[in-house]
């Protein structure tokens, strides 16, 4: 009877609460989002000791990278781009020098360019691009983030594009465990042009010494979302320049990033946020259905209490978020 009476307390609105569930006052709320906030940094602390324990599973193959991108350019009607080695090691090179030089962006602070690293690997292009994307968990998901970019997409769908080149790279920027992934389009004068819209074509190389003729260069923007483990299946590297140290990359693995963490971060934020989330849903669900059944006029807190169960959801959904575009 007494755990009755506590129950009937928390949930439901009584004289003995004032009318409102006690787990719908405002004390209440704020210790949600407390408890909430807690939780999110016991799993950022938990998952820096022990990734392989708890972390985020991914599963980004550049062999699948491939196959969606070429999905989507049938879509548009497009031929399909054939993976090419020389762009595979430029792309490997400009991941490497990414996390060497600790930056995030298409230009080195060295100033070196995407079309550096391109020429670098001994690509003669004609027309390049360059698609980056952080820390995402499929591959289908990189694919569809750069879909869903206006910018990204226009490198995906261009006709001018014949062949394309992938690193998927894991490793540490700026302190945090990172899941790279580069994706480099280019033609050469040896590929098949007779596709390309006169506006497209880029002029033909005068020389080997010389640089190429100006290009449409369309600036990127970068996805970025919170960080991933660092277990992995190790796969050969593509041949790299010169410039980068051998004892740097021998340990990077630029065809795929596999991680299986014991307990997946993202499926348990979920959970968590579900159960949350419902029970106050539940809980406002009772508290509108009793009020209005005994006709209870309330002369204050209906709308703050409203106000703080919002900012629940949102602060509960920033633990999910798993990348943004820039």
């Amino acid at each position: 009877m007494r755990l009755f009476r506590l129950l009937h307390h928390w949930l439901v609105p009584h004289e003995s609460n004032n009318h409102r569930a006690k787990a719908l006052h405002h004390e209440a709320l704020f210790a949600y989002v407390l408890l909430l906030a807690v939780f999110n940094l016991g799993v950022r602390y938990f998952h820096g000791k022990a990734p392989d324990v708890l972390g985020y599973a991914t599963d980004i193959r550049v062999e699948q990278l491939l196959s969606d991108t070429n999905a989507k350019r049938a879509e548009a009607g497009l031929s399909q781009v054939t993976l090419n080695s020389t762009l595979s090691a430029a792309a490997a090179a400009k991941a490497a020098d990414m996390f060497a030089n600790n930056y995030w962006a298409h230009n080195s602070p060295a100033g070196k360019t995407p079309w550096d690293f391109i020429m670098s690997a001994g690509y003669r292009y004609t027309l390049a691009g360059e698609n980056l994307a952080k820390n995402f968990q499929t591959s289908d998901g990189v694919v569809e983030a750069w879909m869903n970019s206006p910018t990204h997409k226009a490198n995906i769908v261009k006709s001018g594009y014949k062949e394309v080149g992938f690193a998927v790279v894991n490793g540490v920027l700026n302190g945090e465990e990172t899941t790279l992934v580069v994706q480099m389009f280019g033609a050469t004068n040896a590929s098949p042009v007779a596709q390309i819209p006169k506006a497209e074509a880029a002029a033909p190389l005068p020389a080997e010494s010389s640089k190429p003729a100006t290009l449409p260069r369309v600036e990127k923007t970068l996805t970025v979302v919170p960080t991933e483990p660092a277990a992995q299946v190790t796969t050969p590297a593509p041949s790299l320049p010169a410039t980068l140290s051998p004892s740097f990359v021998s340990g990077l693995s630029f065809e795929r990033v596999i991680t299986t963490p014991k307990v997946n971060i993202t499926s348990l934020t979920s959970t968590v946020v579900f159960v949350v989330v419902g029970l106050l849903i539940g809980l406002l669900a009772v508290d509108a259905f009793v009020v209005k059944r005994r006709h209870i006029v309330r002369l204050a807190g209906h709308n703050s209490a409203h106000i703080l169960f919002l900012i629940t959801i949102v602060l509960s959904g920033l633990g999910l978020v798993r990348g943004t575009l820039i």
